[in-house]
């Protein structure tokens, strides 16, 4: 049973470009567990994770990360601290071997040049990437690419560890290996992944959050979202149904705040 604790706290969290909304009033906590992030293209979700990884200053709202507030700058310092960020598309030293990409990015959260290279091995084995570890990164497939870059973000065991699709080019068995790790790693972390791959939550995500339109329209269990499925959708998974209706019956939400991220 997972043990929470109060890890990410956001309350009456608004963000702008501009005019353009790309989050309205949202309010979420969360602590140990693995959270699971869906929407549509737009929907506010890279700009969550960046309010939650301190990258970006919400318009309006509070935010605080291990209980350090990061609209200071004393808090942000605190919490980059202990966060873990696994971006959608990300840079790699490719003339460098994997151990040495992995061993930097130890050293750049504060980790000496001697203790990296514990947490490098330790990161590669996680990940199964540890015959690998000699390999200069551009000689790397796409899926050894993403595994690296998860070893990147988890190498200094970071309390909190936010992943923007990490499964994303990884075959069935190297998905199904990284929700392992997920979910072990989650008992004692706060664990949150943004994906499209639904599936990949049904089997690891404690709570499913659904943005759409900048607004939080579902914060619940997985179960609550295969409860919205058409018993008549033949062709989709029960989660996978509930979520289309779910953002089906959001069509009537405004449109006009124009396309964010």
């Amino acid at each position: 049973m997972v043990n929470y604790k109060v890890d990410v706290s956001l309350s009456h969290v608004s963000f702008s470009y501009g005019r353009k909304q790309a989050l309205s009033d949202v309010s979420l906590s969360f602590g140990n567990g693995v959270f699971g992030l869906l929407g549509p293209n737009g929907a506010g979700k890279t700009t969550l994770m960046n309010i939650v990884t301190t990258l970006s200053r919400p318009s309006s709202g509070s935010v605080r990360i291990a209980r350090a507030n990061v609209l200071t700058s004393a808090g942000r310092r605190r919490a980059r601290s202990r966060i873990g960020y696994l971006p959608q598309s990300f840079e790699l030293m490719n003339a460098s071997s994997l151990m040495r990409n992995v061993r930097y990015a130890a050293w750049a959260r504060g980790l000496s040049w001697k203790a990296s290279c514990d947490a490098a091995v330790w990161a590669l084995e996680q990940v199964e990437l540890s015959g690998e570890a000699r390999r200069p990164v551009r000689s790397l497939s796409g899926g050894m690419r993403q595994r690296a870059g998860i070893a990147c973000a988890i190498v200094a065991r970071p309390d909190v560890l936010v992943l923007d699709e990490p499964t994303v080019g990884l075959d069935p068995v190297q998905r199904i290996e990284v929700r392992k790790f997920l979910d072990a790693y989650a008992d004692s972390h706060t664990v949150l992944v943004s994906t499209h791959l639904v599936e990949d939550l049904a089997a690891i995500a404690d709570r499913v959050l659904v943005l759409d339109h900048g607004r939080l329209l579902l914060d619940g269990r997985m179960d609550d979202l295969a409860a919205l499925a058409d018993s008549e959708d033949s062709m989709a998974s029960p989660w996978e149904s509930g979520y289309r209706r779910l953002l089906t019956g959001s069509e009537h939400l405004p449109s006009d705040q124009g396309e964010v991220s």
